[in-house]
């Protein structure tokens, strides 16, 4: 081969691996918001490299023309581009398949104070009525029946915000997000768990956002923490 083949030879390999090293920058959003998304998992379908956009939702991957890219994270549609061009990307992705409005359990129907009435009406030891004068019981409050109606009184009352909770945090709503199941759908509910206080101040974006965040700490944990002690083996 004679030198100005070698040359052209060297340039086009050179040409190639400059091709193939190179990095293609951009960011992702919401589309309804406009605001930039961290943590997206970017995808180069065609090289199998993988990133993560940061707390600016920009990201930087190696890739060049023709290859596909996919971008996704809970609670959003995928969104999927081929490359025509290597200029700096920009994509807003889609809240999708998020159904919590639809979401059904009856107990929130059940009123503990209509089905256990009379434990109730004994628990109480304290009239407070209005328009009548303050009125004390000994009776119920010293009485074996009495104690024993304060304390399902309470125990009901721990079911009735149990129930509560899980009108909204529930596996259905979690699936919606994200792509857990089995052991680790199990123990991501009972980390994340909000109180009922801390629940009745979530709208439902505010919930969204909740169970994505609460996702992406959970999934920064390693492999063996993310499943109850007892369930390991």
């Amino acid at each position: 081969m004679t030198y100005p083949k070698l040359l052209l030879a060297f340039f086009l390999l050179l040409s190639s691996a400059c091709l193939q090293a190179q990095e293609v920058r951009g960011i992702v959003g919401d589309r309804a918001t406009r605001l930039m998304l961290k943590s997206v998992d970017v995808y180069n379908l065609t090289n199998k490299q993988r990133t993560f956009t940061n707390d600016k939702g920009e990201f930087s991957i190696k890739a060049q023309l023709n290859q596909i890219l996919v971008f996704t994270q809970p609670g959003y549609a995928s969104d999927t581009l081929l490359l025509v061009n290597t200029k700096n990307i920009k994509r807003y992705l889609t809240f999708g398949s998020y159904q919590l409005n639809t979401v059904e359990v009856s107990a929130k129907k059940f009123d503990f104070k209509t089905q256990y009435a009379d434990v109730y009406r004994e628990a109480k030891v304290v009239d407070l009525s209005v328009n009548k004068p303050l009125a004390f019981s000994p009776s119920r409050y010293f009485s074996k029946r009495g104690k024993a109606a304060r304390k399902l009184k309470r125990k009901l009352e721990l079911e009735d915000v149990a129930r509560k909770i899980d009108y909204r945090f529930n596996e259905t709503a979690v699936k919606a997000i994200t792509p857990l199941k089995g052991a680790e759908l199990e123990y991501f509910m009972v980390l994340y768990r909000p109180s009922l206080k801390a629940l009745d101040k979530m709208d439902d974006e505010v919930f969204k956002f909740y169970l994505m965040d609460s996702f992406k700490e959970f999934n920064a944990l390693p492999p063996s923490k993310k499943v109850i002690p007892s369930l390991k083996d």
